[in-house]
């Protein structure tokens, strides 16, 4: 089966080249393949990479507080590793990388996630779950309005 194409969007205003790369996961987008691409690409534009990990409200919203800490816990601990063995794998052990692992609506969090980073670049692994009649682009191009940087949908390689 050949790779679909990757989806992307442009936000209205782009000022100046983005200085990191925001990988955007949850509900298990963050297979291995796509994170080796965020990596890469990291690498070979000489940025560094965010792993923005979500606890999404649809999946994780009813869970008690005192648990959704101890996932968030556990989470960060096997993405930095996955992180590093990917590192040493592609040969990019001077990317810096660092974890991110938020709960809540997953648009919200990656808007206050890239208002803290600044100029930013959004990547998201596939496949991407959307909820009900929703397309892949209609989430790209809503992300990429509420964010005001580049997104692209990543698909594995």
């Amino acid at each position: 089966m050949a790779a679909e194409p990757e989806q992307h969007a442009t936000a209205p205003a782009e000022h100046g080249a983005p200085s990191e790369i925001v990988y955007v996961s949850w509900g298990g987008t963050g297979r291995a393949a796509t994170v080796r691409q965020a990596i890469e690409r990291a690498s070979e534009s000489g940025r560094g990479l965010v792993y923005l990990a979500i606890l999404d409200d649809s999946t994780f919203g009813d869970i008690d507080e005192p648990l959704l800490d101890l996932a968030r816990d556990e989470l960060s601990w096997l993405l930095d590793a996955q992180l590093e063995l990917t590192k040493s794998q592609t040969r990019a052990g001077d990317v810096p990388v660092r974890v991110l692992v938020r709960a809540g609506d997953v648009a919200d969090e990656v808007v206050k996630v890239v208002t803290a980073v600044g100029q930013a670049e959004v990547l998201v692994g596939a496949p991407v779950p959307v909820a009900g009649d929703e397309s892949v682009t209609d989430l790209v191009e809503l992300l990429a309005r509420r964010v005001g940087v580049p997104v692209s949908v990543i698909e594995p390689a």
